[in-house]
């Protein structure tokens, strides 16, 4: 009896400290619900909904979201026993997401469950990633500097322009320009201006492209390519002199445009004449303001650069050159073709001009006559009635009637001073004759008409150098000539 009573209180308080396991299933909704499941956005949460509370730790801890490039982070909020999960990026169309949902979840009324999903889903659509199908010119490829088009891509997919300008990156001179061709399938890239030689330009395009659906590119694309197509140098074929143009053409000689050319090579006997321009020919097309600052002269001869075609132009100087003087002219070795490529060596060439100075050949008094003056000879000469001196200058270069302006400036570049003794009387200029082109007649007045009974002597200035006499085609007097007339 004794025994029967303790194996019941023994009952009693195990049946007292155990309470009865609650089996029921918690009850789970899931957004996406199903497989291949498409979200609206790419900003639609993935939502989890349980019909009773939880412990939000046990849940939080085997959800995860994947994609092709890792783990999706996000932040979780809860609404009563509702979880949402954001993205901290926007949902990418074309992308394949998985959610993982697997493990032991626990409601807080001690209730454990077992789940195992995962649901592959899509946002906005199903779209395949674009992709590049290919780029010219090649990776590694060798191209010439200037090119109408620099760089072509060629993608599977209709293209988001300004993503997809944006992903890309190039690195070249000048504005790019963005041509889109077969339903923005195909983009043209170009420049305002040519590439630099021997580069090597690297482009790539990011996943930041997308389509017009907003699907991002597969994956990122680097490749590059090299301006050494043209491995050529720029050089001066020939430098000539040439004759300006005019109205009537020589045909038997060589025209470059309208110009003529005077001889076959500006370092030969022909040389530079009065009114010639240069002309250069290159084997390659120059670039135009890199030729312009390439010419150098020694001594300086300023002018001007032409251009007559695209392989050769014209350096016109803006005076002549000084007569036989020995010039050098230098093309830079930094004159770039017209695409960027140097010359490299400079160009040098070296020509006597081919014009002679002007000189005196003789001085005629009708009294005495002087050949080859010189600086310091004495001539005598006639005081004839009225007070008149008379002299005749003889040239060693023609000054013809058609050079005016020559023959008028030097009639009044010629001066006759008193020189000794001191109280000689001034004189002035009478008349002027030219009884040739190479005959200046002269004539003064003014001189003391009575006898003279001691020395007398004018100083006969002819002046030389630039902006001394000459005679209208770029021959000048070298240096002054002094000479001093004895009156008789």
């Amino acid at each position: 009896m004794l025994f029967r009573q303790i194996k019941l209180i023994i009952f009693a308080i195990i049946f007292s400290s155990c309470s009865i396991m609650d089996l029921r299933p918690i009850g789970i909704r899931m957004i996406p619900d199903t497989a291949w499941s498409i979200l609206p956005s790419s900003q639609s949460p993935i939502i989890i909904s349980f019909d009773t509370a939880m412990d939000k730790s046990s849940i939080e801890n085997i959800l995860t979201i994947g994609s092709p490039s890792g783990i999706v982070n996000g932040d979780i909020q809860w609404e009563d026993n509702t979880l949402f999960f954001h993205p901290s990026s926007p949902w990418q169309p074309g992308i394949r997401y998985v959610l993982r949902f697997t493990g032991m979840i626990r409601a807080e009324d001690k209730r454990e469950h077992p789940v195992s999903r995962e649901l592959p889903f899509y946002v906005v659509s199903r779209t395949s990633l674009p992709y590049l199908i290919s780029s010219i010119p090649e990776n590694n490829a060798s191209v010439y500097v200037w090119n109408d088009e620099i760089l072509e891509l060629y993608f599977s997919e209709p293209m988001d322009r300004s993503s997809t300008e944006e992903a890309l990156r190039l690195d070249i001179p000048g504005d790019k320009i963005y041509e889109w061709f077969e339903d923005d399938t195909i983009l043209m890239v170009s420049s305002d201006r040519p590439l630099n030689p021997w580069t090597v330009y690297s482009w790539s395009i990011s996943e930041k492209a997308t389509s017009r659906e907003a699907a991002p590119l597969a994956r990122e694309y680097s490749r590059r390519f090299i301006t050494d197509l043209n491995r050529e140098f720029i050089n001066v074929l020939r430098v000539v002199p040439l004759f300006p143009p005019s109205l009537e053409n020589d045909y038997r000689s060589e025209l470059w445009d309208k110009w003529i050319m005077a001889g076959l090579s500006i370092s030969g006997e022909q040389g530079l004449g009065s009114g010639h321009g240069i002309g250069i020919e290159f084997n390659k097309i120059p670039d135009y303001e890199s030729l312009r600052r390439s010419i150098i002269f020694s001594p300086p001869l300023p002018g001007r650069v032409e251009i007559l075609s695209p392989y050769s132009a014209v350096y016109i100087p803006s005076r002549d050159p000084e007569p036989e003087t020995r010039y050098t002219m230098r093309i830079s070795g930094t004159l770039r073709d017209n695409e960027g490529l140097r010359m490299g060596d400079d160009y040098l060439v070296s020509f006597i001009s081919d014009i002679p100075y002007l000189n005196i050949s003789s001085i005629n008094t009708g009294l005495e006559f002087l050949p080859d003056p010189s600086y310091g000879n004495i001539l005598r000469v006639r005081v004839n009635t009225g007070g008149i001196v008379q002299l005749f200058i003889n040239f060693s270069l023609p000054i013809y009637p058609e050079h005016y302006i020559a023959r008028r400036d030097n009639v009044f570049k010629v001066s006759l001073t008193p020189f000794f003794p001191g109280h000689l009387p001034s004189v002035s200029l009478r008349s002027a004759s030219w009884l040739s082109s190479n005959t200046l007649e002269l004539q003064w007045h003014g001189f003391n008409s009575l006898s003279v009974t001691e020395p007398q002597y004018y100083r006969l200035l002819i002046p030389g150098g630039i902006g001394g006499l000459e005679n209208g085609r770029g021959s000048f007097l070298k240096e002054d000539i002094v000479i001093f007339l004895e009156l008789i």
